[in-house]
């Protein structure tokens, strides 16, 4: 476990409060003898979702390119930053959201929930883009942090996007009074080419493999046995498809349960299919939104629970997972797209999110 806590990276807004809340206390019985009074369960939500908000690819030296920029990511890196903070979420792992749109979804999600932090994952590396990871938190303590940048990687053919950004994992221990949630998030490789290419030879699943094997040793080179790991992230790996089985051993190895498979409903498409061809959520109802159970799209994002331990402090137990989409109003909620043309985003995220319900109680 690292100590690392570099204020350049963890940006404090407003004070947090003290992480003690929810400790058990001490009292005397009727006879004198010390007993201890287990703390009231504390609830908090969780929130993973890849934010598409990429600003374009790095160039010579760092510079930036619009090239492979998403629409209208700044207008979208304003609202998302305010939903995240005025719907209440406690914790938010997020992946592509890069450079200036990092400060703008940390400052409008501080504003809109009256405090925050937002700790940042692998930095950008000469001509490379950072790996786009930013976790948000608000009324929870950031206790040590630390970073990887995956030596797996496209890097030996540039039509891909991912061989300009340095895809990597982040680690962030989260104190939340009644213990710690060792919280690990990352984004694996897409493979998807630049828009003017046909692709390369790179064997992608492999890769992403790779990349598992190094997330694995990452876990256990910084999770404390008292804490509870929780990891999340876009795999781009779905149950059935190439690496799957890397993904199995990985969860395996880590002693890790996946959430969905054990509190949700249904096949749990995450991708942007699983968007416009069925989360035909109730319109009057939302925002928020939340996609009924169907069978679109793929299951390529995850979370991951580690399975209770005799040495964790507390009991993390998971109430509910749903399916969340972050709808903008601005066209039926059939529409990805509220204009012909592609450039006015219907949804701010091109990913469904995944919300989990966590009770914390000392154990």
């Amino acid at each position: 476990m690292t100590n690392d806590t570099n204020p350049s990276t963890v940006r404090r807004r407003t004070a947090l409060k003290a992480g003690t809340a929810g400790l058990g206390s001490i009292v005397l019985g009727a006879s004198g003898a010390v007993r201890s009074v287990r703390a009231e369960p504390e609830s908090y939500r969780f929130l993973w979702v890849n934010s598409w908000l990429v600003d374009g690819i790095e160039g010579v030296l760092g510079s930036s390119l619009n090239v492979a920029a998403k629409p209208q990511y700044q207008e979208r890196a304003v609202e998302l930053g305010q939903r995240l903070g005025a719907e209440g979420y406690d914790i938010v792992g997020l992946c592509e959201v890069f450079n200036d749109e990092q400060e703008t979804v940390e400052t409008e999600y501080a504003d809109a929930a009256g405090t925050g932090t937002a700790v940042s994952g692998p930095e950008p590396d000469g001509g490379e883009k950072g790996a786009g990871l930013l976790d948000l938190v608000s009324g929870v303590s950031v206790t040590d942090r630390a970073t990887l940048e995956y030596d797996a990687e496209p890097d030996d053919n540039l039509t891909y996007v991912d061989a300009h950004v340095g895809k990597g994992a982040h680690y962030v221990e989260l104190d939340l009074g009644p213990g710690k949630i060792d919280l690990f998030t990352t984004h694996l490789v897409t493979g998807s080419p630049l828009p003017w290419a046909d692709g390369g030879d790179e064997d992608i699943p492999a890769l992403r493999g790779q990349q598992l094997d190094e997330l694995g040793e990452f876990v256990a080179e910084q999770t404390s046995p008292e804490n509870v790991t929780l990891v999340a992230g876009d795999f781009n790996i779905a149950p059935d498809g190439e690496a799957a089985d890397a993904l199995e051993r990985f969860a395996s190895t880590a002693g890790l349960s996946d959430v969905w498979l054990d509190h949700g409903n249904g096949p749990g498409g995450t991708n942007d299919d699983a968007i416009v061809n069925g989360c035909a959520f109730d319109s009057s109802d939302a925002p928020p939104a939340y996609c009924p159970n169907d069978d679109a799209g793929e299951r390529i994002d995850y979370a991951f629970l580690e399975e209770p331990s005799a040495d964790h402090a507390m009991e993390l137990s998971v109430e509910t997972i749903d399916r969340r989409v972050f709808w903008r109003e601005l066209a039926p909620p059939s529409q990805f797209y509220a204009d012909d043309d592609g450039e006015v985003p219907n949804y701010l995220t091109d990913h469904v999110g995944l919300e989990l319900s966590l009770t914390a109680t000392s154990a």
